[in-house]
């Protein structure tokens, strides 16, 4: 069982990261978040990541994974997720676009609104997540959110500034909409506001 890989950033694809630990390269599916801020590291750093390792079976075809985490507490979470019916590990991590802190919440206070604004989530899971969960996380909803390594931009114009509180509605934490939005800017500098949103949710 792979718990932790210890290595060299190689590259980071769409959702997915190439870790080389002893002249291996190992390809490491990761959450959302987690796959944003490896894309801001240099490649050739030196990086440590908690996994998940699992196989998927289709048919007679048998397939490996990785799934990596920042965290213990990260990986402890997307452990109890997997609990819920119907929610396979790859699900689980792309769902996994918020804090831990801040889903752990949604769950206990039985929003649904939040839990169906994360990708693959609709009503029916929400309300799997919730019925299955609630009641099991007080600890996640105690845990420090992990610091960040630079100021992100703020917004610099009318266009971002409207981008972001939309983004913040939507339940992102501020971290979060801050670093996806100037992604999105990056992409389409002209865009307006909701081609902006647009953009944030194209790019997860």
């Amino acid at each position: 069982m792979i718990r932790r890989l210890r290595g060299e950033l190689v590259e980071v694809g769409p959702e997915w990261a190439l870790v080389e630990v002893g002249g291996l390269a190992y390809e490491v599916f990761l959450p959302p978040p987690v796959r944003d801020r490896l894309a801001e590291r240099e490649l050739g750093t030196h990086v440590e990541l908690f996994t998940y390792y699992y196989l998927q079976t289709d048919g007679n075809r048998v397939t490996p994974y990785l799934v990596g985490f920042e965290s213990q507490t990260q990986r402890e979470f997307f452990e109890r997720l997997l609990e819920v019916p119907r929610l396979g590990p790859l699900s689980a991590a792309r769902s996994m676009v918020l804090p831990v802190a801040h889903l752990a919440r949604a769950i206990e206070l039985q929003d649904e609104g939040v839990l169906r604004r994360l990708p693959g989530v609709g009503r029916q899971r929400a309300r799997d997540i919730i019925a299955t969960l609630q009641g099991k996380l007080g600890r996640f909803l105690e845990e420090a959110e992990l610091p960040e390594v630079a100021p992100l931009a703020e917004p610099r114009n009318q266009r971002e500034q409207e981008a972001l509180e939309v983004l913040l509605q939507l339940g992102f934490s501020r971290n979060e909409a801050l670093r996806s939005l100037r992604q999105a800017v990056s992409t389409n500098p002209e865009a307006e506001a909701d081609e902006l949103v647009r953009l944030v949710f194209q790019q997860r």
